[in-house]
């Protein structure tokens, strides 16, 4: 069996697991369709895995946040393929996915280790290149402790939005696809919606929002809530309610306020939309560290130009494609060794 098909073998056993075991902190169900989302991107794609970008990484570590537990599949796949031994440094959080995806991939080379941050250090003995993901502390950490021969490619806190057209005929749609980008993984990570900025009508936009938000919450019930989240919660429902609407249901909430509002953390199944004149409006956007964009605006170039690095259709915020760059970054491309032959 060639390293492409032995990948995709593995990556279908890990997606027959049942992900509601693993300590995520999502519902069963959350669980389940964050898992399944994740693993059909990679075995719906086609001439991704197996094509080098240049000469692979010998050995990669790769460096796992906790948050989203399906984030280290792709990667570990997408150089599984191309012979790379992963070396998978498990957070100490959510070890069980991560364990998990050694044991399925160990025939490729692939293992785990579940230790605390400061503890793993030692993972980059050896190792030819390094993909990160955690909090800007911890990418800071990591990146002093990394040789100069080491590529590396290290992903600290990011924000992502949306930006819709609230006159669009399609707002059912719209609101479903946003609903469902704010069900998945809880608001965790940093393709969870931070805030909605709405172009027209945002009055029917948060009409439009509310049932869908309680459909998505039925199909996905919410998972555990951490404590604190609890009077930030209130807070912001609060303040809806006196600038502007809150609609709130079990385990969701869509508030509309003014854009002043905005705020660049999500809440757990919270949607604040925000209405905008024109999107020069967004401007304030530019000095945060972006990340993706959920839109219906046919012209998308406006807002590449505020930073975002990915623009995609509500409903796919949670769903990457397979074999995109990452933050802007090319991975493939800058963790591996690009030869001139000439």
């Amino acid at each position: 069996m060639d390293r492409v098909a032995a990948t995709l073998e593995a990556v279908a056993r890990w997606g027959a697991r049942d992900a509601a075991g693993w300590s995520t902190g999502l519902s069963a169900e959350g669980a389940r369709a964050a898992q399944s989302a994740a693993v059909e991107a990679i075995l719906d794609a086609e001439g991704v895995l197996g094509v080098p970008g240049g000469v692979p990484p010998r050995r990669l570590v790769i460096w796992c946040a906790g948050n989203v537990f399906t984030a280290a599949l792709e990667w570990t796949a997408l150089f599984a393929s191309l012979g790379t031994e992963v070396v998978l440094k498990a957070s100490v959080r959510c070890p069980a996915p991560v364990a998990a995806m050694a044991e399925d991939f160990a025939a490729l080379g692939a293992r785990a280790h579940v230790l605390p941050h400061a503890a793993a250090f030692h993972l980059l003995d050896g190792a030819d290149a390094v993909l990160g993901f955690g909090s800007d502390e911890a990418m800071a950490a990591l990146q002093s402790r990394l040789s100069p021969l080491q590529r590396r490619s290290l992903h600290g806190h990011r924000v992502s939005f949306a930006v819709v057209d609230g006159a669009s005929e399609s707002l059912d749609a719209v609101a479903a696809g946003l609903a469902m980008d704010a069900a998945l993984y809880d608001g965790r990570g940093c393709m969870s919606p931070a805030a909605v900025f709405c172009l027209g009508d945002t009055g029917a936009l948060v009409d439009a929002l509310a049932p869908a938000m309680a459909d998505a919450a039925r199909a996905l019930p919410r998972g555990e809530v951490d404590p604190a989240i609890g009077p930030r919660w209130r807070t912001r429902c609060g303040l809806a309610r006196v600038t502007g609407r809150c609609l709130e249901g079990d385990g969701w909430a869509v508030a509309a306020m003014p854009a002043a509002h905005a705020e660049a953390g999500p809440l757990p199944r919270m949607l604040t939309v925000h209405p905008l004149r024109s999107l020069d409006e967004l401007a304030p956007l530019t000095a945060l560290p972006l990340s993706s964009c959920a839109t219906n605006l046919t012209d998308r170039e406006p807002l590449i130009a505020l930073g975002f690095e990915r623009a995609c259709r509500p409903g796919q915020l949670q769903r990457p494609r397979f074999g995109r760059p990452h933050d802007g970054v090319d991975v493939l491309t800058t963790l591996s060794r690009q030869i001139d032959r000439g």
